[in-house]
Protein backbone atom coordinates (compact mmCIF):
# COMPACT_ATOMS: atom_id res chain seq x y z
CA UNK A 1 0.00 0.00 0.00
CA UNK A 2 1.47 3.18 -0.69
CA UNK A 3 2.14 6.40 1.47
CA UNK A 4 -0.85 8.10 0.37
CA UNK A 5 -3.10 5.39 0.94
CA UNK A 6 -1.79 4.99 4.14
CA UNK A 7 -2.40 8.63 5.33
CA UNK A 8 -5.94 8.14 3.81
CA UNK A 9 -6.54 5.11 5.92
CA UNK A 10 -5.07 7.27 9.25
CA UNK A 11 -7.85 10.23 8.35
CA UNK A 12 -10.29 7.74 7.93
CA UNK A 13 -9.78 6.50 11.12
CA UNK A 14 -12.05 8.16 14.00
CA UNK A 15 -9.58 9.26 17.10
CA UNK A 16 -9.28 12.29 19.61
CA UNK A 17 -5.34 12.57 19.66
CA UNK A 18 -3.38 14.99 21.22
CA UNK A 19 -3.48 18.52 19.61
CA UNK A 20 0.07 18.85 19.48
CA UNK A 21 0.12 15.86 17.13
CA UNK A 22 -2.38 16.08 15.34
CA UNK A 23 -0.98 16.53 12.30
CA UNK A 24 1.70 13.59 12.78
CA UNK A 25 1.61 10.39 10.93
CA UNK A 26 0.38 7.52 13.36
CA UNK A 27 2.85 5.54 15.58
CA UNK A 28 0.17 2.84 15.14
CA UNK A 29 -2.90 2.59 12.97
CA UNK A 30 -5.20 -0.06 13.48
CA UNK A 31 -7.98 -0.94 10.72
CA UNK A 32 -10.72 -3.02 11.50
CA UNK A 33 -8.93 -5.46 13.50
CA UNK A 34 -10.78 -8.89 13.53
CA UNK A 35 -9.98 -11.83 15.88
CA UNK A 36 -11.81 -15.03 16.83
CA UNK A 37 -11.36 -18.21 18.64
CA UNK A 38 -13.38 -20.99 17.52
CA UNK A 39 -16.80 -19.35 16.97
CA UNK A 40 -15.98 -16.83 19.69
CA UNK A 41 -15.49 -13.32 17.90
CA UNK A 42 -12.93 -11.67 20.78
CA UNK A 43 -12.16 -8.14 18.76
CA UNK A 44 -15.44 -7.39 15.97
CA UNK A 45 -13.56 -4.63 14.13
CA UNK A 46 -11.08 -2.29 16.19
CA UNK A 47 -10.04 1.27 14.60
CA UNK A 48 -8.18 3.37 16.17
CA UNK A 49 -4.56 5.18 15.89
CA UNK A 50 -2.01 6.67 17.87
CA UNK A 51 0.31 9.48 17.28
CA UNK A 52 3.58 10.48 18.07
CA UNK A 53 4.26 11.02 22.27
CA UNK A 54 0.53 10.38 23.01
CA UNK A 55 -0.57 7.63 26.10
CA UNK A 56 -3.40 5.66 25.28
CA UNK A 57 -5.27 3.77 28.14
CA UNK A 58 -6.91 0.42 26.89
CA UNK A 59 -9.79 -0.11 29.14
CA UNK A 60 -12.59 -2.19 29.59
CA UNK A 61 -14.00 -5.11 32.12
CA UNK A 62 -12.39 -8.55 31.83
CA UNK A 63 -13.43 -10.44 28.32
CA UNK A 64 -13.59 -6.91 26.22
CA UNK A 65 -10.73 -7.95 24.08
CA UNK A 66 -7.89 -5.93 26.02
CA UNK A 67 -5.29 -8.74 26.17
CA UNK A 68 -6.24 -10.21 22.91
CA UNK A 69 -5.66 -6.64 21.06
CA UNK A 70 -2.39 -6.37 22.90
CA UNK A 71 -0.87 -9.88 21.66
CA UNK A 72 -2.22 -8.85 18.00
CA UNK A 73 -0.11 -5.79 18.17
CA UNK A 74 2.65 -7.56 19.41
CA UNK A 75 2.85 -10.16 16.98
CA UNK A 76 1.72 -12.54 19.41
CA UNK A 77 -1.66 -13.51 17.74
CA UNK A 78 -2.56 -12.98 14.63
CA UNK A 79 -5.60 -11.24 13.27
CA UNK A 80 -8.21 -12.64 10.99
CA UNK A 81 -8.57 -9.55 9.16
CA UNK A 82 -7.98 -6.23 9.04
CA UNK A 83 -4.42 -4.40 9.33
CA UNK A 84 -1.77 -3.12 11.98
CA UNK A 85 0.34 -0.47 10.63
CA UNK A 86 3.71 0.76 13.06
CA UNK A 87 4.54 3.87 10.85
CA UNK A 88 4.84 2.79 7.58
CA UNK A 89 4.97 -0.61 7.81
CA UNK A 90 1.99 -3.25 7.91
CA UNK A 91 2.78 -5.21 10.35
CA UNK A 92 0.39 -7.89 9.65
CA UNK A 93 1.71 -8.63 6.00
CA UNK A 94 2.67 -11.99 6.55
CA UNK A 95 6.64 -10.94 4.32
CA UNK A 96 6.86 -8.89 6.77
CA UNK A 97 10.26 -9.12 9.20
CA UNK A 98 9.03 -9.89 12.65
CA UNK A 99 12.59 -9.55 14.13
CA UNK A 100 12.53 -6.23 12.94
CA UNK A 101 9.17 -5.30 14.21
CA UNK A 102 9.58 -6.60 17.93
CA UNK A 103 12.66 -4.56 17.59
CA UNK A 104 10.39 -1.55 17.13
CA UNK A 105 7.99 -2.19 19.88
CA UNK A 106 9.13 -2.62 23.47
CA UNK A 107 6.45 -4.92 25.70
CA UNK A 108 6.00 -5.43 29.35
CA UNK A 109 3.41 -7.75 30.73
CA UNK A 110 1.86 -8.28 33.91
CA UNK A 111 4.36 -10.78 35.08
CA UNK A 112 8.47 -9.50 35.14
CA UNK A 113 9.38 -12.83 33.08
CA UNK A 114 13.07 -12.03 34.38
CA UNK A 115 15.15 -15.11 34.32
CA UNK A 116 16.55 -15.58 37.61
CA UNK A 117 19.89 -16.74 37.32
CA UNK A 118 20.99 -13.45 35.71
CA UNK A 119 22.16 -10.31 37.01
CA UNK A 120 20.03 -7.39 35.98
CA UNK A 121 22.62 -6.06 34.21
CA UNK A 122 22.36 -9.53 32.22
CA UNK A 123 18.35 -9.46 31.76
CA UNK A 124 17.81 -5.98 29.88
CA UNK A 125 21.43 -6.80 27.67
CA UNK A 126 20.16 -10.65 26.85
CA UNK A 127 17.41 -9.55 23.89
CA UNK A 128 19.88 -6.90 22.47
CA UNK A 129 22.86 -9.24 22.08
CA UNK A 130 21.46 -12.47 21.29
CA UNK A 131 18.49 -11.43 19.31
CA UNK A 132 19.55 -8.11 17.75
CA UNK A 133 23.37 -8.52 17.48
CA UNK A 134 24.32 -5.63 19.38
CA UNK A 135 28.04 -5.80 20.61
CA UNK A 136 28.09 -6.23 24.47
CA UNK A 137 29.56 -2.91 25.23
CA UNK A 138 27.18 -1.02 23.11
CA UNK A 139 24.57 -3.18 25.10
CA UNK A 140 25.98 -2.55 28.75
CA UNK A 141 26.15 0.97 27.90
CA UNK A 142 22.61 1.02 26.89
CA UNK A 143 21.17 -0.76 30.22
CA UNK A 144 23.45 0.72 32.36
CA UNK A 145 22.04 4.18 31.26
CA UNK A 146 18.53 3.28 31.51
CA UNK A 147 19.06 1.48 35.00
CA UNK A 148 20.34 5.05 35.67
CA UNK A 149 16.97 6.50 34.36
CA UNK A 150 14.99 4.32 36.56
CA UNK A 151 17.13 4.72 39.50
CA UNK A 152 18.45 1.31 39.19
CA UNK A 153 21.80 1.68 38.33
CA UNK A 154 23.47 0.43 42.01
CA UNK A 155 21.43 -2.97 41.51
CA UNK A 156 23.09 -3.82 37.96
CA UNK A 157 24.39 -6.90 40.02
CA UNK A 158 21.56 -7.79 42.17
CA UNK A 159 19.41 -10.62 41.04
CA UNK A 160 15.83 -10.62 40.47
CA UNK A 161 14.82 -12.59 44.05
CA UNK A 162 17.32 -9.68 45.83
CA UNK A 163 14.43 -7.05 44.03
CA UNK A 164 10.80 -5.79 45.23
CA UNK A 165 8.48 -6.83 42.97
CA UNK A 166 8.32 -3.15 41.58
CA UNK A 167 11.77 -3.15 41.12
CA UNK A 168 11.48 -6.64 38.85
CA UNK A 169 9.09 -4.38 37.41
CA UNK A 170 10.98 -1.09 36.10
CA UNK A 171 14.01 -3.67 35.42
CA UNK A 172 11.51 -5.28 32.81
CA UNK A 173 10.63 -1.58 31.44
CA UNK A 174 14.17 -1.14 30.94
CA UNK A 175 14.44 -3.96 28.85
CA UNK A 176 11.66 -2.87 27.03
CA UNK A 177 13.26 0.25 26.01
CA UNK A 178 16.46 -1.20 25.26
CA UNK A 179 15.88 -0.97 21.56
CA UNK A 180 14.43 2.74 21.53
CA UNK A 181 11.31 1.44 20.52
CA UNK A 182 8.87 3.55 18.89
CA UNK A 183 6.11 1.83 20.99
CA UNK A 184 5.45 0.84 24.58
CA UNK A 185 3.03 -2.14 25.34
CA UNK A 186 2.12 -1.85 28.84
CA UNK A 187 -0.20 -5.18 29.35
CA UNK A 188 -1.79 -4.81 33.10
CA UNK A 189 1.81 -4.09 34.66
CA UNK A 190 0.48 -3.22 38.26
CA UNK A 191 -1.96 -6.19 38.45
CA UNK A 192 0.39 -8.45 40.19
CA UNK A 193 2.27 -6.21 42.18
CA UNK A 194 1.45 -5.98 45.92
CA UNK A 195 -0.40 -2.53 46.31
CA UNK A 196 2.10 -1.14 48.26
CA UNK A 197 4.19 -0.92 45.10
CA UNK A 198 2.07 -0.24 42.26
CA UNK A 199 3.06 3.54 42.86
CA UNK A 200 6.73 3.37 42.03
CA UNK A 201 5.84 1.99 38.95
CA UNK A 202 3.37 4.22 38.01
CA UNK A 203 5.31 6.91 38.76
CA UNK A 204 8.21 5.73 36.19
CA UNK A 205 5.44 5.63 33.31
CA UNK A 206 4.64 9.23 34.25
CA UNK A 207 8.47 10.11 33.62
CA UNK A 208 8.04 8.20 30.35
CA UNK A 209 5.43 9.94 29.35
CA UNK A 210 6.91 13.25 30.14
CA UNK A 211 10.07 12.53 28.34
CA UNK A 212 7.17 11.51 25.32
CA UNK A 213 7.83 8.02 25.02
CA UNK A 214 4.54 7.07 22.74
CA UNK A 215 2.64 4.39 24.86
CA UNK A 216 -0.44 2.09 25.07
CA UNK A 217 -1.56 0.70 28.11
CA UNK A 218 -3.88 -1.76 28.96
CA UNK A 219 -4.53 -1.21 32.75
CA UNK A 220 -7.24 -1.28 35.66
CA UNK A 221 -5.42 1.64 37.50
CA UNK A 222 -8.62 4.10 36.48
CA UNK A 223 -7.07 6.84 38.70
CA UNK A 224 -3.48 6.94 36.92
CA UNK A 225 -5.43 6.36 33.64
CA UNK A 226 -7.30 9.33 34.03
CA UNK A 227 -4.50 11.31 35.24
CA UNK A 228 -1.94 10.12 32.77
CA UNK A 229 -3.30 8.80 29.58
CA UNK A 230 -3.99 11.37 26.23
CA UNK A 231 -6.68 9.46 25.42
CA UNK A 232 -9.36 6.36 26.39
CA UNK A 233 -10.08 3.63 23.83
CA UNK A 234 -12.93 1.74 26.10
CA UNK A 235 -13.63 -1.75 24.28
CA UNK A 236 -16.69 -3.70 25.60
CA UNK A 237 -17.84 -7.14 24.01
CA UNK A 238 -14.66 -6.60 21.15
CA UNK A 239 -15.64 -3.01 19.86
CA UNK A 240 -15.03 0.55 20.75
CA UNK A 241 -17.56 1.67 23.11
CA UNK A 242 -15.44 4.59 23.83
CA UNK A 243 -12.94 6.97 21.92
CA UNK A 244 -11.78 9.96 23.59
CA UNK A 245 -9.68 12.05 26.09
CA UNK A 246 -10.54 10.96 29.84
CA UNK A 247 -12.74 13.65 30.83
CA UNK A 248 -14.87 13.06 28.10
CA UNK A 249 -15.30 9.39 28.57
CA UNK A 250 -14.89 8.88 32.64
CA UNK A 251 -16.62 11.87 33.30
CA UNK A 252 -18.77 12.99 30.45
CA UNK A 253 -19.83 9.92 28.65
CA UNK A 254 -23.80 10.20 28.17
CA UNK A 255 -23.80 5.92 27.15
CA UNK A 256 -25.46 4.55 30.52
CA UNK A 257 -23.14 1.26 30.10
CA UNK A 258 -20.07 3.55 30.40
CA UNK A 259 -20.90 5.23 33.42
CA UNK A 260 -22.19 2.74 35.42
CA UNK A 261 -18.59 0.72 34.40
CA UNK A 262 -16.66 3.36 35.75
CA UNK A 263 -18.94 3.95 38.64
CA UNK A 264 -17.50 0.95 40.22
CA UNK A 265 -13.75 3.15 40.19
CA UNK A 266 -12.75 6.34 41.64
CA UNK A 267 -10.62 8.29 40.10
Amino acid sequence: MSDRNLTARADAVTSVGASSAADATPVLLLDNIRKSFGSTQVLRGISFDIRPHEVVALLGPSGSGKSTLMKCVNLLEQVDDGQIWLGNTDITDPRANQDRIRARIGVVFQQFNLFPHMSVLKNVTLAAIKVHHWSRDRAESRALELLDRIGMRAKAGAYPDQLSGGQQQRVAIARALMTDPELLLLDEITSALDPMLVGEVLSMVAELKSQGTTILMATHEMSFAHDAADRVVLLRRGVIAENGTPREVMDESEDPETREFFAHFRH
